[in-house]
């Protein structure tokens, strides 16, 4: 039975349940069986999801992206002016996109090209819809226009502006509109439409069970939020309930529910919170589906352009189910802090009696407006909440709030605050800062809310502080509530904007206007903590505060008077070479005062003493017409000019190390540049000690740093002269004879050549002065730059000594060798000579010695050879003598 009856429940929403359809008589008794149930829950209702959502905010001819993530901002809405072709369905479970009036050859296909019936449609009944009325055009976008948010302006011209949806919450619902607009009608077919629309030809079948009604939910004459219902065989009057509340043409929130009764339905409505019809309505098909198309703007079979909708929606919310008292009263706060709607439970609307009984509250429950009765006016805030989709058996309603400029929309309404001080642009600029929730994923909250006592706004001398700072105050007062979710900040330096149009509290001088805060929440100035903030600027009428903090039940008001100090800069500090300028209070040139300067003069003067710098400090005082003062400071350095001792121009060999730097008054930053202008000059810079190895002109530079800069500077050239490299010479060798002087060295003395007979260079060789086997050293000097020595060895060659001559007889026939005549040589003859002629007996032979370089002649001796004849002693004889025979030598010869 339970599932029958939740199956029965779900029909008609976008939940999916498996359920066969009832036989007529079977689905009247699921009705009293669901009626049964609701009684024994205590009238808990449950499956009440957001099912169709358009915000002007967003979503406008771009499709909600990306999917799921409502607390993003996007896509923003385009520029005021610019055609509403599609307003999307910010839901993404089941998108039901308005969208413009198709071309009437396409009213037979399928939404949303066309008007086709899903269901259940045969034989000669309807199948489609086919609108009898003229085809509206487009409604237009039109930026901050209700409290800083978007709406969908409707102008009526024409053949009216609409756009339509095809909705899935058909039986059971519940819708809130933020509509501003004027009524004209009072019947469903004539009322201007809001929502729903009346059509030519009513759906039906064979079933009358399952014929589908029309739901109008306009502004009838009177300006008042009216219910119409048509259905098939109404016999062209339907049903109309006339709201009893005339809206005046301002903003209002109108509330609608719908329960299915059996063989009835209960329609209530509230505007702007209040509860204003209230009907059973008692009808055998009271209890059928609502139609498949729903019109934002012009009944579907209007041609009358009085039945046009001329004003603006703003928001409209479509629930799956009558909501409960607990989550209406949360969807409603929610957009009338959005929209800056007072609202109220009545009797009379809270934009013009106030709201005593109340109570707004955030997406969880959180009440952050507890209703009273003095401060019951034109309620307004800042806010930022969130809150999701149902949790079943808990519900939680799904939108998304992040109001960060706000204004209450009833006329009288003087305050409007912002999280920035920028009240030109809308709700959307997203240079305004985000209103702290701990990230926009959460679902936590925070409220800045006011509301004001509605008392006079002309000056009164009536309750003002003790301190006598303020000398007159306007009667109204404001009461802050400030609540939030905790660990969450709380909305803080707020610019506040208010209106003194209406107030003669600006005929004293607007310096004096005052934001008082009376901070033990009494609203009794003449007690307890009273904080100001003077009024950054009054423009024309408007008075402007910055950077105001509120706490909790905080009051404030408008008061005048002049306790604020001028205000000023201290004076750029300067820097000055050797002589401080005489004081000069001109240089206090941004004194400015919420009323007017009477005076700067010098107050004082102090030295610190010291040098480079010597520190002087100069106070004056500013002085508006009121007494009140400040003091601001200059602090001048002065600074001694260094003072740098010249270098003459240098020339030098091969490299010049730069030397100190010397001078008066030098800084420590002294240096060398290869460029003039020191620092700043974009040359090099070199440092003391520094190696210079080729011609430049250097710049001795010091400054102080300060400004103006104490510098000096010098300059010098240095020329650097390559030292040359040691002379290319070798070692000497002379004939002893040559007997060789200085002026035989090569290189050859001269002006850059020089030689030297001593390591050390100091004893010179003249050209005349013999040489010496030893070692000489000669250097190359250029341009005044001696090179290194190079050492060279001298020595002397013998000539070559062939001896003395001399001469020998020898026995004819006796050869002499050349060894055998060299013995003859007199005297040290050199060996390795050569003779001739080759020997020959007697004769003179001469001995030839070869010079060794460089030596240049031979060197000869002689030897005479004489000849002896050679003795004769015959040739051999032979004889025989007797044994015992004496010869005698002259026998033998």
């Amino acid at each position: 039975m339970i599932r029958l009856l939740l199956c029965y429940f779900y029909m008609g929403t976008e939940k999916k349940l498996s359920c066969a359809p009832p036989h007529f008589p079977i689905k009247k008794l699921f009705r009293h069986l669901l009626i049964t149930l609701a009684l024994l829950l205590g009238g808990q209702t449950y499956g009440q999801d957001l099912d169709t959502w358009f915000t002007a905010d967003r979503a406008i001819n771009a499709n909600p992206l990306p999917l799921g993530q409502i607390q993003l901002f996007t896509p923003y809405p385009p520029a005021s002016g610019t055609p509403v072709s599609r307003w999307y369905d910010f839901i993404d479970f089941v998108p039901q996109d308005a969208i413009q009036h198709p071309i009437p050859a396409n009213y037979p296909l399928a939404y949303p090209v066309g008007f086709d019936y899903t269901y259940p449609n045969s034989g000669i009944y309807p199948q489609f819809l086919n609108p009898t009325g003229s085809i509206p055009g487009l409604p237009t976008l039109e930026r901050n226009s209700m409290n800083f948010n978007p709406v969908v302006r409707f102008d009526g011209s024409g053949d009216g502006q609409a756009l339509h949806f095809k909705a899935d919450s058909r039986q059971n619902v519940t819708v809130f509109i933020v509509f501003r607009a004027q009524g004209a009608g009072n019947t469903a077919q004539t009322q201007r439409l809001l929502f729903g629309g009346d059509i030519e030809e009513q759906h039906w079948s064979s079933n009358s069970n399952q014929w589908l009604t029309n739901l109008s939910l306009g502004v009838s004459d009177g300006n008042r939020f009216s219910v119409g219902r048509t259905w098939f065989g109404d016999g062209g009057n339907g049903y109309f309930q006339n709201g009893s509340i005339d809206l005046l043409g301002k903003p209002a929130i109108g509330t609608f529910k719908r329960q299915a009764l059996v063989d009835a339905e209960n329609l209530t409505t509230h505007v702007n919170g209040i509860p204003d019809i209230s009907t059973v309505r008692a009808e055998i098909n009271a209890d059928n589906d609502l139609y498949f198309f729903n019109r934002l703007g012009k009944h579907f079979n209007s041609n009358d352009a009085n039945r046009n909708l001329t004003g603006d929606i703003a928001e409209v919310m479509l629930f799956d189910g009558p909501l409960p008292v607990l989550e209406t009263q949360i969807v409603e706060s929610y957009l009338a802090i959005k929209y800056g709607l007072t609202l109220s439970n009545g009797p009379g609307l809270g934009s013009e009696v106030g709201n005593d009984n109340y109570n707004y509250l955030a997406a969880d429950g959180t009440v952050i407006w507890q209703a009273e009765n003095v401060y019951k006016y034109d309620i307004a805030g800042l806010g930022a909440d969130r809150d999701e989709d149902q949790n079943a058996p808990v519900l939680k309603l799904r939108y998304n709030l992040h109001q960060r400029i706000s204004k209450s929309e009833n006329p009288e309404a003087i305050v409007t605050m912002s999280t920035n001080n920028n009240f030109s642009t809308d709700n959307l600029d997203d240079t305004r800062p985000e209103i702290d929730k701990n990230g926009l994923f959460t679902f936590l909250h925070n409220f800045l809310i006011w509301a004001n006592d509605h008392a006079s706004l002309n000056a009164t001398i009536v309750e003002l502080p003790i301190s006598g700072d303020i000398t007159e105050r306007i009667s109204r007062e404001w009461r802050v509530q400030a609540i939030r979710s905790p660990g969450v900040d709380p909305i803080s330096n707020v610019s506040v904007r208010i209106d003194l149009s209406g107030s003669d509290i600006l005929a004293n001088d607007a310096c004096g206007i005052q934001l008082m805060i009376d901070r033990d929440g009494d609203g009794d100035f003449t007690t307890g903590i009273i904080d100001y903030v003077t009024a950054t600027s009054v423009v024309g009428t408007d008075a402007f505060f910055d950077n105001v903090n509120f706490e909790h039940l905080d009051v404030f008001t408008v008061g005048f008077g002049d306790f604020t100090d001028p205000t000023a800069t201290n004076p750029a500090d300067i820097t000055v070479c050797d002589t401080p300028p005489p004081a000069d209070p001109t240089v206090v040139d941004d004194e400015a005062d919420n009323c007017a300067i009477a005076s700067v003069v010098l107050q004082s003067e102090s030295t610190d003493g010291n040098t480079n710098p010597e520190t002087i400090t100069r106070t004056y005082r500013v002085t508006d017409t009121s007494g009140n003062y400040v003091d601001v400071t200059q602090t001048i350095y002065v600074y001694l000019s260094p003072d740098i001792d010249d270098i003459s121009d240098q020339v030098v060999c091969d490299s010049y190390t730069l030397p100190t730097i010397t001078g008066t008054n030098l800084t420590g930053s002294e240096a060398y540049y290869d460029l003039p202008g020191g620092p700043s000059g974009g040359g090099n810079v070199y440092a003391q000690g520094d190696v210079i190895n080729s011609d430049i002109t250097l710049y001795i530079y010091d400054e102080t740093g300060s400004t103006p800069n104490c510098f000096d500077e010098e300059s010098f050239t240095v020329t650097v002269n390559t030292t040359p490299v040691a002379p290319i010479a070798n070692n000497l060798t002379f004939c002893n004879t040559d007997n060789p002087t200085g002026a035989d060295l090569v290189p050859a003395i001269s002006a850059a050549i020089t030689w030297y007979s001593d390591a050390g260079l100091t004893s010179i060789v003249a050209p005349a002065d013999p040489l010496l086997s030893q070692d000489y050293y000669v250097t190359q000097t250029i341009n005044g730059c001696k090179g290194p020595a190079t050492v060279i060895t001298v020595s002397e060659q013998p000539a070559p000594d062939a001896g003395t001559n001399g001469a020998t007889t020898i026995c004819e026939g006796t050869t002499l060798s050349q060894a055998d005549l060299f013995a003859l040589l007199g005297g040290t003859p050199d060996p390795g000579g050569t003779w001739s002629p080759a020997f020959n007996g007697a004769g003179v032979y001469t001995y030839t010695v070869a010079p060794t370089a460089p030596c240049a002649s031979d060197a000869t001796a002689t030897v005479t050879v004489s000849e002896q004849p050679a003795p004769d002693a015959g040739t051999n004889g032979a004889t025989t003598i007797c044994e015992g025979t004496t010869l005698s030598q002259a026998d033998l010869f």
